[in-house]
Order: structure tokens, then C-alpha cells, then sequence
């Protein structure tokens, strides 16, 4: 017997998207015939290794934020897009309705599209954040025209998200409301082990440092430093657009073919910025981790008081990341130890799912 799940999945960044393949990797473990219709942006390739037969869908389900790049946001430009999309056109929830109608629940990160076809459906949606947009937006400053905007948005996104029929929490928390669960980090589970993906690096002996700033490109200067420390070897996950490489120096572009948490789980030190699903990654290993701020970034705050607190992990500034300054404290960023997490929140979520059908 089949049954037949529909994900409408935020856009911004890969982290919704990730937590998603995670949830539904849990969920086919435990539902024989599981079936899955994708709605979202995101490159239909990430999903390749989901091993439940889906139907991808490519819809604009979100907006969030629209970024310059990995530590800044274009407000303007996030304004205009909204204002593309919402109100929802009667048109686009009626033919999501149409492709959802013989699925059993509606899950949405974070995406109210989803809730809103569920609504007209009346089939049970399930909302899973740390954050939702409407608080992201409530807590930019009203200073210009554009973040007066947001807060409209904001309300009218709330309003959709009120609507959801059950909600998921997930560590760790931008803020923390009534909840039908609360559960531990979500992340998807590793595929090879340690010592086969440090073969496949080619990094020898080397203590390795992997940078992962969760696909969003971002120019990074102290790269042509990095042959100065020729007894370390250097992942960077962005794609080589200036041509640069060294004798320790390996890029990986986002749609290469890697496993995220393959490669945390090979290193000995990451250094990512403050986003969701590469800290949910990271707790599944004993890796160390420094975590690059984003100030600007609303949820930067609560994500960086986790990993401080629950990681044992340093906080870089931006500054001090680009230029390269935190070369000279490698070996104290290497030596800082932690325990990996327990469980993974995926486990709990698809339980609970699991529960509702």
C-alpha cells in the first residue's frame, strides 16, 4: 500500500531542504510504500539520494530572505519578491491542491504554501522550524520603508502559519511557542565512514579543515594564504572561481557529488557560518567547530549561543574569518573537544509522524 507525503519546502539556502531529506530518510524507514510530492526551488539533484520514489515539483513556495551573499541580506529585493508572491495567486494553491490530493499529510519547512493547500484540502499540515519568516522580519528594526514592508509580510505570513494543524520544533530554537514536539537538531545521517572519505580527499595524514559557508557563495581573500600552511589540508565548499588551488587545497562546488555530513565526518575542524543544517550535521561527529557570526542575520544569535554552549565552539567575527587571522589559531582550534549528540531529531520527528498516520 502506498502512502503519499507532500513537502513544500523553503528556498533560502539548503538547510530547509536538508532537514526535509532528513525527516523523510526517518520516515521511509518505518513506512513501507512511502511516496513523496516535492514543491520547492531548490536544485532537484539534492534530493537524488532520497531512496523514496517522488515527484518534484518546481514552485516558488517561499521567499525568506533574498541575500548578496552568505553574511548579507537585500531588503529591497526581499520586499519586491514578496510582493510577487503573496497573497498566494488562487491559481498556483488550486494546482498545488490538485497535485496533493491523494497524499495523507502536507509537511511544510517553512513554507506556508503548504499549509494554506492543506487548509483547502482539509488534509493535516505540519509546520517544522526553528524560526518561522514572521518572526525573522519582527526582529529587523523598523528604520526604513522596506522593513515596515516586512512586518506586513511578516503578520500575513503569521496569520498562515497559525493555520497549521500540528508544529515541529527543532533544536536548536530561534524561539520556542506551543508545540505539538520538540525534538533534538535534525540531520541527515552519514553514508561512508571516516577513514574511506579521507581516502577519497586525498589528504593523507593532514589535519583537514573544512569551510562550508551551506552553498551560498561568498568571496573568501585569505584562500590565497592558505599555502603557507602546508602541513594542514584545506576543503573549501564553494565553487573555484578565481582559478586558485595548491598542493592542500581541494574545492568543492555545491553540486558536487559529496555528502555533507561524509565530509564534516572526515575532517578535523570545521569552520562554517551560523546556519542550521551544517551545526545539525556537525552534531552527529566529535569534529570541532568555529562558527563565523552573522550578526545581521536574526536567528545568528540563538544558533551561536547553541554551538557555544552545547559545541564547545569558538566564534569567529567576519572580519577575522576573511582576512585570514584565525590561520595563526589552528592548533587551538583543533584541539577543542566535544561530544557528539545522542540522537537525532529526525527519529523523534518521524515517530511522531509516524503516530498521526
Amino acid at each position: 500500500m502506498t502512502t503519499e507525503l507532500a513537502c513544500f519546502i523553503s528556498p533560502h539556502g539548503y538547510g530547509h531542504a536538508t532537514r526535509t531529506v532528513a525527516l523523510l530518510q526517518a520516515l521511509r524507514e518505518r513506512i513501507s510504500g512511502l511516496r513523496v510530492q516535492l514543491f520547492t526551488t531548490v536544485d532537484r539533484e539534492l534530493f537524488d539520494d532520497l531512496e523514496v520514489p517522488f515527484d518534484y515539483h518546481q514552485v516558488i513556495t517561499d521567499v525568506g530572505l533574498v541575500q548578496h551573499d552568505a553574511f548579507s541580506e537585500n531588503r529591497a529585493a526581499t520586499v519586491v519578491k514578496l510582493g510577487e508572491l503573496l497573497p498566494f495567486d488562487a491559481s498556483l494553491v488550486q494546482s498545488c491542491a490538485a497535485l496533493c490530493s491523494g497524499c495523507k499529510l502536507i509537511l511544510c519547512d517553512i513554507s506556508v504554501l503548504g499549509i494554506v493547500v492543506g487548509r483547502q484540502l482539509q488534509t493535516p499540515s505540519i509546520l517544522v522550524e526553528n524560526f518561522t519568516w514572521d518572526w525573522i522580519y519582527q526582529q529587523m528594526a523598523v528604520q526604513t520603508a522596506e522593513d515596515a514592508a516586512l512586518l506586513s509580510y511578516g503578520r500575513m505570513l503569521a496569520s498562515c502559519y497559525d493555520l497549521a494543524d500540528y508544529r515541529i520544533q527543532t533544536e536548536p530554537l530561534c524561539y520556542r511557542r506551543s508545540a505539538d514536539l520538540c525534538c533534538a537538531p535534525i540531520a541527515r545521517k552519514q553514508r561512508s565512514t571516516r577513514s574511506e572519505t579521507r581516502r577519497r580527499l586525498g589528504c593523507g595524514d593532514r589535519q583537514t579543515i573544512l569551510v562550508s559557508m551551506g552553498g551560498i557563495e561568498v568571496v573568501l581573500p585569505f584562500v590565497e594564504l592558505l599555502q603557507r600552511y602546508p602541513d594542514y589540508y584545506f576543503i573549501i565548499g564553494a565553487r573555484n572561481n578565481r582559478a586558485l588551488s595548491g598542493a592542500n587545497l581541494k574545492w568543492i562546488a555545491p553540486d558536487d557529488a559529496w555528502h555533507h555530513p561524509d565530509l564534516i565526518n572526515g575532517c578535523d575542524l570545521l569552520i562554517c557560518k551560523s546556519g542550521y543544517s551544517t551545526i545539525a550535521e556537525c552534531l552527529q561527529t566529535d569534529t570541532p567547530i568555529c562558527c563565523v557570526s552573522r550578526g545581521a542575520f536574526a536567528e545568528s544569535a540563538a544558533l551561536e549561543h547553541f554551538v557555544e554552549n552545547e559545541m564547545n565552539a569558538t566564534i569567529l567575527g567576519q572580519r577575522l574569518f576573511l582576512n585570514g587571522a584565525w590561520l595563526d589559531e589552528l592548533p587551538a582550534l583543533l584541539a577543542r573537544k566535544r561530544a557528539r549528540l545522542p540522537v537525532n531529531g529526525a527519529d523523534q520527528a518521524a515517530e511522531f509522524i509516524c503516530s498521526l498516520l
